[in-house]
């Protein structure tokens, strides 16, 4: 009776000490901390590809320092290591950010017409194009720095992104002119004009500041500058 009775307090005893058992309620839990470990690395990423891309326009691939990157990116720079590699990596990962972002920003808003959509859907693509190029004139900086020599980055540049852009932007063209909606110029031609057009100003802003004593990327220049580039491109 004594050892039965001794046995079940030290039954107790060791069931008392036991950590208790994980209720389904601390799941949820681990789940919310793991969807924030991933927002944290997101914004991450963002912060470094967004400063890439500055420091890749202004200064060219071979200036570019990758620690002068993460500095402004406010991480580390064996975290940009960790990430990406190397700079050459790191480029490319810009780079398709950069399209990705791009891609976003231009698609068609809802109640617009579609690009594909005749006179009135390239023109709302155009400006479309000229308020993208306004908030990002890192873009036309980059690709003017890479595209004044042949290089590999301008040859994955142009085979992951920028070619496809064209051949599916090209037979629009080709219609807009055979409508009579463009003049008759090379469709080539037309491409350049307007991304040109829509993006030059903006990638020289402080040239414009210097001459003229204006912000082309006020709210209120960007505006009239998309119109004007409209009028500029298109018959009535």
């Amino acid at each position: 009776m004594t050892k039965s009775t001794n046995a079940s307090k030290s039954d107790t005893r060791r069931s008392s000490s036991r950590a208790p058992a994980r209720t389904p309620k601390n799941k949820p839990k681990r789940k919310y901390e793991g969807t924030v470990r991933e927002q944290r690395k997101q914004e991450t990423l963002t912060r470094i590809l967004d400063s890439a891309l500055i420091h890749f326009a202004e200064k060219g691939f071979e200036a570019a320092s990758v620690r002068d990157i993460s500095a402004d990116a406010g991480v580390t720079h064996a975290v940009i290591r960790l990430h990406f590699g190397s700079k050459e990596l790191l480029w490319k990962a810009a780079l398709d950010y950069l399209f990705e972002r791009w891609n976003r920003e231009t698609a068609v808003e809802p109640g617009e017409p579609r690009t594909q959509d005749g006179k009135e859907g390239l023109k709302a693509f155009v400006l479309r194009f000229v308020r993208y190029s306004a908030k990002h004139p890192e873009h036309a900086r980059l690709m003017l720095q890479e595209s004044m020599r042949s290089n590999d980055r301008l040859t994955y540049a142009v085979k992951q992104h920028i070619s496809p852009a064209h051949n599916s932007f090209l037979p629009l063209v080709k219609r807009a002119i055979a409508r009579g909606d463009i003049p008759k110029i090379s469709p080539v031609s037309f491409i350049y004009i307007m991304t040109a057009a829509s993006q030059l100003v903006f990638a020289l802003a402080e040239e414009a500041r210097e001459i003229h004593g204006i912000n082309v990327l006020d709210d209120a220049f960007v505006e009239q500058h998309a119109q004007s580039v409209v009028r500029l491109l298109f018959r009535n």
